[in-house]
């Protein structure tokens, strides 16, 4: 029998990784503030829980992918959080990108407790996250990870090691960091290239055919021009993940300002100028339709 696994955060990515390892048939218990979210997987069979404790009570292992560092130090660490009701050496592992100050803590913590904590944050979206097909970094103490690791290899194609927690979301967010730099130059330049008069889909194409290319260009520049900007998450989760950004950066003291140009003028990271521009659409108090139809005028 497989172990009795529990998730808790049923969000855009959590529900398909929950529904998987229904699927595959691990006992599931599941918890989410809205309790709504949890009523397809509970039709299914799983077990609905009142608290992330009740879920750890429940569970060998448990899964959480939630929204912020705030939601999970409450969830873990709450009073009728995860710890609460875990049992000695059972495994939380937390997908979410979150600062790596949290999950060092939460390490400790659990380790204290005679528990395991492991952060496995996920390169992907919806489709991988609903195929399988996930990049997971697993950070945190090895008997953990062999415990949640069958778990772990039906969520993801890939697994990539690290000792410390804080390690998986060191990686996690310089992946980011890729994914906001790519973005927002690929954005820049088929705006740049339909201005001139060049046409964008010889652009992604020649990229296609060079050492320039990437999938990342390919994908969301074919949305981009069939003017598809569905949201594969919100713009408070945008803004959060440049500020986890920078925050290590800082901690670290590394500097990120580039040789002087002239007075005054420094270059700036993609991920500041990406910052700036979430920044500005929030501070208008927009919804992510109104963001939307912003950036479609806007280009």
């Amino acid at each position: 029998m497989k172990s009795s696994v529990g998730f808790i955060g049923l969000g855009m990515m959590g529900t398909p990784m929950a529904a998987r390892l229904q699927k595959a048939g691990f006992l599931l218990a599941v918890h989410n503030r809205t309790k709504k979210k949890a009523s397809s997987l509970v039709e299914e069979g799983a077990t609905w829980c009142e608290s992330p404790k009740e879920v750890a009570e429940k569970s060998e292992i448990v899964f959480s992918m939630l929204s912020n560092s705030e939601a999970l130090f409450e969830c873990a660490l709450g009073s009728n959080g995860v710890l609460r009701g875990a049992r000695k050496g059972s495994v939380h592992v937390d997908m979410s990108t979150v600062s790596p100050a949290i999950t060092k803590e939460l390490g400790n913590r659990y380790r204290d407790a005679g528990c395991f904590f492991l952060h496995s944050p996920v390169l992907g979206s919806v489709p991988q996250a609903t195929d399988g097909s996930l990049l997971l970094f697993v950070g945190g103490n090895e008997g953990g990870f062999l415990r949640a690791e069958p778990a772990l290899k039906t969520l993801g194609s890939r697994i990539w090691r690290f000792d410390q927690p804080e390690q998986a979301s060191h990686m996690k967010l310089l992946c980011n960091m890729f994914i906001a730099g790519m973005g927002t130059t690929l954005a820049q330049a088929l705006v740049f290239a339909e201005k001139a008069n060049v046409d964008p889909i010889i652009l992604l194409d020649v990229l296609n055919q060079s050492a320039l290319n990437a999938p990342m260009y390919q994908t969301k520049g074919k949305s981009m021009l069939d003017r598809n900007f569905a949201p594969h998450f919100s713009l408070n989760i945008c803004s959060k993940t440049s500020i986890l950004c920078f925050r290590p950066v800082r901690n670290l003291m590394w500097l990120f300002r580039q040789p002087k140009l002239r007075r005054g003028y420094f270059l700036k990271p993609p991920m500041l100028v990406f910052q700036k521009r979430i920044i500005l659409r929030s501070s208008r108090c927009w919804s992510d339709e109104q963001a939307l139809k912003w950036e479609r005028n806007s280009s």
